[in-house]
């Protein structure tokens, strides 16, 4: 497989908009009106703020969530900082992208995210837990969305972009399952494409349809997306996958 667009040697910590998500997922607010929404990893996304003021009962989880706001904020603001300049090494990968839109949309994320923060977190829609074991009741939320961390943050061996990357193809069977066991209808997952030029279907999610279509509980289905990856080789396949509970 050819070499990653892009490389990181650590996780970085920065957030979408709702409306990222509805360009990833294509979901709106409005169809999650009334649900019970997950969102694992939250990082800094105000996606869990807009979500509940649209009317939905949504939590995010992150590990992150054990520091305060303050220490929150200067994470994220040094690790934007610090991927801006890692993708300006990569002109060619993110050539459709204007970096400082894209820098400048974090930091609203981030503002959106840190206005919920401490009244949430203490509301219990903040929670500091990891993959692959959440602290949630069997089909505990009706959907949940899963945005770069499975996939993105593999190894760049099998197409992700984290060097040394402990989230193993083992890993990935796990925090699938976990996240399906607390789903009671669907699980979203983005993306489902290698950073490789031109993109393909990332291995480990490959494996891991084939083995829930094989059983009866799940099936499984792509949904194009509209979110920018930075180039026509990154938007090509460019689709979430949708895990629904059979009826």
């Amino acid at each position: 497989m050819a070499s990653p667009a892009l490389q990181l040697d650590t996780m970085k910590f920065f957030g979408r908009l709702a409306s990222d998500y509805r360009e990833m997922f294509d979901v709106s607010l409005e169809q999650l009106r009334g649900q019970r929404i997950l969102d694992c990893p939250g990082g800094p996304c105000s996606f869990v703020a807009e979500a509940c003021a649209a009317g939905a009962h949504a939590v995010a989880v992150d590990p992150l969530y054990a520091h305060t706001a303050d220490e929150l904020h200067a994470r994220c603001e040094a690790d934007i900082e610090g991927t801006i300049k890692a993708m300006s090494a990569y002109p060619g990968a993110f050539a459709d992208l204007d970096l400082a839109q894209y820098a400048e949309t974090k930091r609203t994320a981030l503002r959106g995210f840190l206005a919920d923060y401490p009244a949430g977190r203490a509301a219990g829609r903040y929670v500091a837990a990891s993959l692959p074991a959440l602290p949630f009741a069997d089909r505990a939320f009706d959907r949940t969305f899963s945005a770069h961390l499975l996939f993105t943050y593999s190894d760049p061996a099998s197409g992700g972009i984290l060097l040394d990357s402990p989230f193993t193809e083992v890993w990935h069977f796990q925090a699938v399952h976990e996240l399906l066991r607390v789903t009671e209808r669907s699980l979203h997952l983005y993306p489902t494409t290698t950073r490789t030029e031109p993109a393909h279907r990332h291995p480990y999610l490959e494996r891991i349809v084939a083995s829930l279509e094989a059983g009866s509980t799940w099936s499984c289905r792509y949904v194009p997306s509209t979110y920018e990856r930075g180039n026509a080789a990154q938007n090509q396949l460019n689709s979430s996958l949708v895990i629904e509970r059979r009826a």
